[in-house]
């Protein structure tokens, strides 16, 4: 009898290939997982469905194969890399470190798995361990420009990256030369142009615009085809009249060597050109083709999205605070949580902020989603038995504890006074606003700053800007209206229910118009003295990874404002759901 089960796992893993070399995804994957009830226990078959899983979007599903794959009889170095790599991507750092720590203690010798677990040391704040376990993987293989590339990433997004240029260069000499003999893979064109990118990246963040337009344009001179870098152009307003006739016919008659991604990059390129050439119609025709493109590859539940967030008061009652808040004693490291919608101008509270010398900004970091999920499971709060964990206050002082902590290694140096960082970090998450109840429990004596903008103007911005970092709801404009409310009444919520010692709401508009009143509102809020330095803030050379780096280097301007009304026609489902009147 010819079946899958009676099959070896090899046997089953070869014909699996092929169905997938042939496009046959869904008999593939229904093979496999049919073998695999059965067989559970073969790391290669398991290894190959999680890469199944991953291609078809089911990311928590990859990874749980991995990790049956790495606990296999049978499990193999690779499905450790692997497995810490799409941690890694879903920015789960301390997880993807602890994968390696024991691939490591599994094959010592291995400098892949030296170089990985170097890359998530320096990004989970062990910054000179990182960097003395690199040091000794280069020293084994100077010329691997890919291990070189992957030091200089993981430099640039440490809470040290001014050496990160450095790094950049030694792996783009070692691309461009004749070498990269120890190295697995001889460079391409467009491995050359990403690290170009990735250097322009680290250049974007400390504002350096000129710098970076010249990687940008070094990398398409690689290859044109590295979508990503025509969108960056245009991103800092320097696409010429040339730029816009080349990625016009790329999208045309050179359609055929472009991924659906590609496309979305390139669109959005044009929609920014157009715009900035007051050519709005053709703008708005392209921002609606990538985000078609983008809204093709997601996999986005908007109704259990919405659900989920008019559930939370359910759970976050007030007697549910209050009954739940943990004690501190006034000496603990303090925070300062900006909440909101993307494109809601935190980028330039945060700035303002960081400008003040008892604050320092650490950017949007995922440490507390992460630690979220760590301590209290997936879907977080949305079943009954979640409400008995809520009112666990050891859990709570663990999640309290493990935040100070992770987020404190991520101070450089240079802000530790006597071993202590600053009165507040500033955590700048958007996202963290689903989550204000649990904050409020768990640091009392922190601040949430409710970074507000008008609907109209946030849902445009979200629109015309590419997010490639998971916010689902916002290449759909019917869908970003709908997010949007469920945004307003679980803020309008918390705003009720928290002190107003606790919370705040900073208005976008009334920041630009009075810079000088608000800053001062926000300092009386947090109890810090006023220094001038804080309406200078465009001077601060800290770095910006968010899409406004460049922006916040200048004085406010107030040129974003109602940029939305001459394509109200195009925008009717946004102001439907939104339900407002424009007029």
């Amino acid at each position: 009898m010819n079946t899958a089960t009676s099959q070896t796992p090899e046997q089953v893993l070869e014909q699996a290939q092929k169905l997938w070399a042939q496009g046959k995804s869904q008999k593939t994957y229904d093979l496999v997982s049919t073998y695999l009830r059965a067989n559970p226990n073969d790391g290669p078959l398991l290894h190959f469905f999680a890469g199944v899983l991953e291609k078809q979007g089911n990311i928590f599903g990859a990874i749980k194969h991995l990790e049956f794959a790495c606990k296999a009889p049978n499990s193999q170095s690779l499905y450790f890399l692997d497995l810490a790599s799409l941690l890694g991507k879903q920015q789960m750092y301390v997880e993807s470190q602890n994968v390696l720590t024991v691939a490591m203690k599994r094959d010592p010798g291995n400098p892949e798995i030296q170089a990985q677990l170097g890359s998530m040391l320096i990004l989970n704040g062990f910054f000179d361990q990182g960097v003395k376990l690199f040091s000794h993987v280069m020293a084994q293989s100077p010329s691997n420009w890919q291990r070189w590339t992957l030091f200089a990433n993981s430099v640039a997004k440490s809470s040290r990256p001014k050496q990160a240029a450095e790094l950049y260069d030694q792996a783009l000499e070692i691309m461009q030369g004749a070498g990269a003999s120890d190295a697995d893979v001889k460079p391409s064109p467009a491995d050359i142009a990403n690290t170009l990118m990735a250097k322009a990246d680290h250049l974007k963040t400390i504002g350096d615009k000129d710098g970076c337009t010249a990687l940008i344009r070094a990398a398409i001179a690689q290859t044109k085809y590295v979508a990503r870098a025509w969108a960056e152009l245009a991103t800092l307003k320097a696409f010429t009249d040339d730029d816009v006739a080349t990625v016009e016919k790329m999208i045309g008659a050179e359609r055929g060597k472009l991924s659906k991604l590609d496309l979305q990059y390139l669109h959005h390129a044009l929609g920014l050109a157009y715009m900035t050439r007051d050519d709005g119609n053709a703008a708005m025709a392209h921002y609606l083709k990538a985000n078609a493109y983008q809204r093709e590859q997601i996999d986005y539940n908007e109704e259990k999205t919405l659900a989920f967030l008019a559930n939370l008061p359910n759970f976050f009652t007030p007697d549910a605070i209050a009954g739940n808040t943990l004690s501190e004693t006034g000496n603990e490291q303090q925070f300062i949580f900006i909440v909101g919608m993307p494109r809601c101008g935190s980028t330039l509270l945060e700035q303002v902020l960081d400008s003040h010398s008892d604050a320092f900004g650490v950017g949007e970091i995922r440490t507390l989603p992460g630690l979220l999920k760590r301590a209290y499971g997936d879907g977080f709060p949305s079943l009954p038995a979640h409400k008995k964990l809520l009112a666990d206050p050891k859990r709570l002082a663990l999640f309290a504890k493990a935040y100070r902590d992770e987020v404190s290694r991520m101070l450089p140096p240079e802000v530790l006074k006597n071993g202590k960082g600053p009165r507040y970090i500033v955590d700048k998450m958007l996202g963290n606003f689903v989550s204000v109840g649990l904050i409020a429990m768990a640091f009392p004596n922190s601040k949430i700053i409710h970074a507000r903008r008008d609907p109209m103007d946030t849902a445009f911005s979200c629109f015309t800007h590419f997010f490639a970092d998971g916010h689902k709801y916002l290449c759909d404009l019917r869908e970003i209206g709908n997010f949007y409310v469920a945004y307003r009444d679980l803020m309008a919520y918390w705003e009720k229910t928290l002190s107003k010692d606790q919370l705040i709401t900073v208005d976008y508009e009334k920041v630009i118009a009075d810079l000088d009143h608000e800053a001062r509102r926000l300092f009386d809020f947090l109890g810090l003295d006023w220094q001038d330095a804080c309406l200078e803030f465009y001077a601060n050379t800290r770095e910006v990874r968010t899409h406004s780096a460049l922006e916040v280097r200048q004085p406010v301007y107030n040129s974003s404002l109602e940029r939305w009304r001459p394509y109200q026609k195009e925008l009717t489902p946004l102001i439907e759901a939104l339900g407002i009147n424009p007029d």
